[in-house]
């Protein structure tokens, strides 16, 4: 369980593009106390980078080859895929399997798997978020870092996500910030300092990301689930992206539609009606969709 990995920096445009593509290059480039410069920011901004990088799933530490001691990082296959179908992470798709991935890591952000699972605050302020922080874990038995930590990590997770109301007038080139905001799942009100969920727009939801959700999450392994259960399991689409039933059925009801026959089936009748999601890796679930929707770009 990690709070603070990422040095209070929400990512920023361009951050995982440079991060990604220098390890594919060269494993070790972190180990670099010059690696700052290479990627043109700053050192602690770099140090966020490694971390956005691992707790999004598109890297791993993996022990060097030939028994030499000390780790590496190297791309995970959903880097190697975003590396190859969206190296500029300019697709909605990988964005939203990156927030799910974040949901779904409680070992590098305990915070954001809190807030989308456990979280039932609907309008709120960043105090009473924090402080609900607080609660859970020392509710649940889990060793809290001192509230200041806590209060740094819930500012980054909603700095991370809420767009901000009235809007300033900003510079459009401003990589500031983040790329999450793009998928609108909460409003930061300027005049009373609160916040707002809001639940993700149904038409922005690639139909590969429910299956996706259901195996990072883990939710699938047990076989078909009820629709109602499928919608709230942790870690999984609905809770993820903040929807309400209706809105999870017509994502089911779309994959079904748009999906190759059985990958994506309602069984049963009204009532008792179960989702069936055709068993496979997450990252197939990914694959598929850039092999649906793009082509690959050339190295």
């Amino acid at each position: 369980m990690r709070f603070g990995g990422h040095e209070t920096f929400p990512v920023r445009e361009g951050w995982l593009h440079k991060g990604l593509s220098l390890i594919k290059d060269d494993p070790e480039a972190f180990k670099n106390p010059f690696v700052a410069d290479t990627l043109g920011v700053g050192r602690n901004m770099a140090k966020s980078i490694r971390h956005w990088l691992i707790a999004t799933g598109l890297a791993e530490t993996q022990s060097r080859q030939n028994g030499a001691k000390g780790k590496v990082l190297s791309p995970t296959r959903l880097g190697s895929l975003v590396l190859k179908y969206d190296p500029y992470f300019l697709h909605i798709g990988t964005w939203l399997a990156l927030h799910i991935n974040l949901v779904n890591n409680p070992d590098e952000a305990q915070t954001w798997k809190w807030f989308f699972s456990r979280y039932s605050g609907q309008r709120f302020d960043r105090i009473a978020c924090s402080e609900a922080l607080k609660r859970f874990l020392n509710s649940s038995g889990q060793r809290a870092p001192v509230l200041r930590t806590l209060q740094r990590d819930t500012a980054c997770l909603l700095s991370s996500y809420a767009v901000p109301l009235p809007n300033e007038n900003t510079d459009p080139e401003d990589a500031s910030d983040s790329p999450f905001r793009r998928l609108g799942l909460l409003t930061y009100f300027r005049d009373s300092h609160m916040y707002r969920r809001n639940e993700a727009e149904v038409s922005q939801i690639p139909a590969e990301l429910l299956g996706y959700a259901l195996c990072v999450s883990k939710a699938h392994s047990d076989g078909d689930l009820p629709l109602r259960e499928a919608c709230f399991v942790e870690g999984g689409l609905g809770r993820c992206l903040q929807l309400g039933l209706d809105a999870f059925i017509d994502v089911v009801e779309k994959a079904e539609a748009e999906l190759a026959a059985g990958t994506v089936r309602i069984l049963g009748s009204a009532g008792e009606r179960k989702l069936h999601i055709h068993p496979q890796p997450a990252a197939d679930w990914m694959e598929a969709y850039y092999d649906r929707n793009f082509t690959q770009v050339a190295a």
